[in-house]
């Protein structure tokens, strides 16, 4: 079964991927909306800092990614093995899915902590990269659990979406997060409004896909067992249900549907947090529960 150093590279991974998507397609959208609406050159230095902070974020979360997996390896000093002999398995293609996202999000860290200029073509064949690679690494990491067979509660076609939808809200809320230590934050206000509203759908998305995967499981009858102990205030259910489902889903959905009516003092810092936590007590509570 999955060793604890596996479950916090499947969900670090995900996380730093999901960070890493969306400062990505925040900035090509802003360069695409810079061509028909200059901004001020205030507000273009003030998501420069914010877009080089979140980089750095992304490239430190993939980079203890790396380090749990390659501490679960049980011989780390081996890990060139992962490339030059590769083999078939899903383990394998995300050694280099993680590689290649961390190589990615490493140069557009550096080139901001540096303060490089790229170039705006550079930039957003980057970023396209950067973005094209954090969706795949979101999507293994629920593939890998799903592709094994052995384990009824994983092997269920609703698992990656959940999976990928977790990591995406993770990703989110460290970037809400960060924001409000950013400099002159302020200027970007109206962007992160929307970036506030697209969090509210992805939240959505991952409650549908929750109940998706929770009826899929419950139809499955080699999985009762396990999803049993998921579930049963006895076994894992505070956790699974109470933890994840309530304080990381149902709390900040409610909080991000409250903005719009009660003002932006509806989400605290507090709220995004549980995202993150909830997170990683998704991942947790499964493997436990198929372990058992």
């Amino acid at each position: 079964m999955l060793g604890s150093f596996v479950v916090l590279y499947l969900f670090l991974g995900g996380c730093g991927a999901g960070v890493l998507l969306v400062v990505s397609l925040w900035s090509v959208a802003r360069s695409a909306r810079a061509a028909s609406a200059p901004q001020s050159q205030l507000t273009d230095r003030a998501f420069c800092v914010l877009r080089g902070r979140l980089e750095a974020i992304a490239f430190l979360i993939l980079t203890a990614a790396a380090l749990c997996l390659l501490l679960d390896l049980g011989r780390p000093e081996r890990f060139y093995l992962l490339f030059v002999r590769p083999t078939p398995s899903l383990i394998s293609l995300g050694s280099f899915v993680l590689g290649a996202c961390w190589l990615v999000a490493g140069a557009l860290a550096l080139a901001d902590g540096a303060g490089w200029h790229l170039g705006c073509r550079r930039r957003r064949c980057l970023e396209a990269a950067a973005a094209a690679l954090s969706v795949a690494m979101m999507v293994y990491t629920g593939l890998y659990m799903a592709f094994l067979e052995a384990v009824p509660l994983w092997n269920n076609p609703a698992l990656p979406v959940l999976l990928a939808c977790s990591s995406a809200s993770s990703g989110l809320a460290i970037v809400l997060l960060a924001a409000p230590f950013g400099w002159e934050w302020q200027r970007l206000a109206p962007a992160l409004e929307r970036v506030h509203r697209i969090h509210g759908w992805v939240l959505l998305a991952e409650l549908a896909a929750l109940g998706t995967y929770g009826a899929l499981a419950a139809a499955n009858p080699f999985a009762g067992e396990s999803l049993a102990t998921l579930v049963a205030p006895q076994g894992l259910g505070p956790w699974f249900v109470g933890v994840f489902g309530v304080a990381g889903v149902l709390v900040p959905l409610a909080a991000e549907g409250l903005r719009r009516p009660f003002g932006a003092g509806a989400v605290s810092l507090g709220v995004e947090a549980l995202c993150i936590v909830g997170g990683l007590i998704l991942r947790f509570c499964l493997v436990l529960a198929g372990s058992h």
